[in-house]
């Protein structure tokens, strides 16, 4: 993992933010066991996924949920468990994490879960209201201070109940620190002042380090 942390400073370096992108698209080239450590039981079973699964369900009943940056989707296993009976859909920049992701749905025989390949460049696909709710876990944290605006427009664009963030967030500037804390309140009111937002603490015993300094389940009800 230092190993790892060495190569994403060293591409913060030459390509600032874009090296994000580069770095989940890739991660497989430097560790080729990453997709599936994320959908181990391990991952699954990690406790801050319950805490954003019983955020989700608070806007039940609802037709269709997407995830942006679902990795291999550990988070849309537990709520296809919970709602048999909704889509799911999730997208990732990563075609190593989706193929492990399918791979996965399909031994399971989940019908109910769709996973595709696309960036938060590509939300346009989607048309506006296409999903009762859309929500993150860890993604923000790698998107800059100067794109930040434009993809939480497109989230609200594509939502129509709510959205829910697991991301790190700060009551002053955003800052970056290997990974970006931005301040959701400020942003979030700049994009839709009439929305209602609360903010859930992550507590150490549910997330440790920076996740226990920053982190929070942030509800936006549009």
């Amino acid at each position: 993992m230092n190993f790892l942390k060495k190569i994403k400073i060293f591409l913060d370096k030459i390509f600032g933010v874009k090296s994000n992108e580069f770095f989940w698209k890739f991660r497989h080239f430097f560790d080729k066991n990453w997709a599936k450590s994320y959908i181990n039981e391990l991952a699954i079973n990690h406790p801050h996924r319950k805490l954003l699964v019983e955020e989700i369900a608070k806007f039940s009943p609802f037709k269709s949920v997407l995830e942006i940056g679902c990795a291999s989707g550990a988070n849309l296993f537990l709520l296809a468990q919970k709602f048999p009976n909704v889509n799911f859909y999730g997208i990732d920049v990563s075609k190593n994490a989706i193929k492990e992701g399918k791979n996965f749905f399909k031994e399971k025989v989940f019908n109910n879960v769709f996973l595709q390949n696309f960036s938060t460049n590509q939300l346009k696909n989607f048309t506006d209201k296409s999903m009762d709710v859309v929500f993150t876990d860890a993604v923000i944290i790698y998107v800059g201070k100067n794109q930040i605006e434009g993809v939480l427009k497109e989230m609200c664009r594509i939502a129509k109940k709510a959205i829910i963030l697991c991301e790190q967030h700060t009551d002053g500037e955003s800052f970056y620190n290997n990974k970006w804390v931005h301040n959701y309140k400020e942003t979030i009111g700049k994009i839709v002042p009439q929305a209602e937002i609360n903010f859930t603490k992550i507590s150490e015993t549910i997330w440790t380090g920076d996740w226990a300094k920053y982190g929070y389940i942030i509800e936006i009800k549009l």
